[in-house]
């Protein structure tokens, strides 16, 4: 069986005729955390919906452990594969509870209801996630980081073996950035992830490995600190920053210069 998660082979894709993403190509093993980084329309959500079949891919190949994508119907993608977006609003009249069985509904026959395994599945992402104290609350009450963790416990929920995430620490507090990389790095022991980023310092800490993208092409693939140094920050954003690395934990950590 191959350790192979996810291959992305030459893609080409993009909207209207102009190609966003420009012969991407990159392998994800099993159990890995891999954040995509890069700035403001390099590409990064553009490559996250043609990896869910969103966006229909014009040149290359995407194989999903070890399964062209373009074979996969959608029941079968979502049963793999789970996308949390960057802007997923609450829903008005669902309790946390119920907005995580909604995960479930890739594994719904035609006319049918939710069955005991659905119910079984649900209780265990509470339990996982540690939601037991507002597993009864309206979404709608929830703060910024709550509902986050709330998304994530949905797509959770589908039991995917490939967890996608578009800016999951968006919009959030430190506080709850931490909290939500902290469970992503747990996710990670039993399934894969791959999340964008805007934080290089956040990404950087939690990440395995990151992807460095600039206009739709890769500059940079490999460990945080082989990817964030001074030059490959400055192709990509413009910007001069001082890199230093911890000599324990290897974390890279960046410093804007005037």
């Amino acid at each position: 069986m191959s350790d192979l998660a996810l291959a992305v082979k030459e893609i080409v894709c993009g909207y209207d005729g102009l190609d966003i993403i420009k012969g991407v190509s990159f392998e994800v093993e099993r159990g890995e955390f891999v954040g995509i980084v890069g700035a403001n329309g390099c590409g990064k959500t553009t490559l996250l919906r043609a990896l869910i079949k969103l966006l229909p891919v014009n040149h290359g190949g995407i194989e999903i452990y070890g399964k062209n994508l373009v074979d996969m119907k959608r029941k079968e993608i979502s049963q793999k594969v789970a996308l949390v977006p960057q802007m997923m609003e609450p829903v008005k009249g669902f309790t946390v509870s119920e907005m995580i069985l909604l995960g479930r509904t890739p594994y719904f026959e035609r006319f049918s209801f939710e069955t005991e395994d659905d119910h079984a599945v649900k209780r265990w992402v509470i339990q996982e996630l540690k939601m037991e104290d507002i597993a009864d609350t309206p979404v709608t009450n929830l703060s910024g980081g709550e509902f986050q963790r709330v998304a994530i416990a949905r797509a959770l929920a589908q039991e995917p073996k490939l967890m996608l995430l578009d800016e999951p620490i968006s919009h959030l507090d430190i506080r709850y950035q931490v909290k939500i990389l902290k469970l992503l790095r747990k996710i990670r022991q039993t399934r894969t992830v791959i999340a964008t980023f805007h934080d290089l310092n956040m990404a950087a800490r939690f990440c395995q490995r990151l992807i460095l993208m600039k206009n739709g092409i890769i500059l940079a693939s490999g460990k945080p600190d082989e990817v964030l140094t001074r030059e490959n920050i400055w192709k990509a954003y413009r910007i001069k920053a001082e890199v230093r690395t911890n000599p324990k934990t290897k974390h890279a950590k960046l410093i804007l210069l005037p």
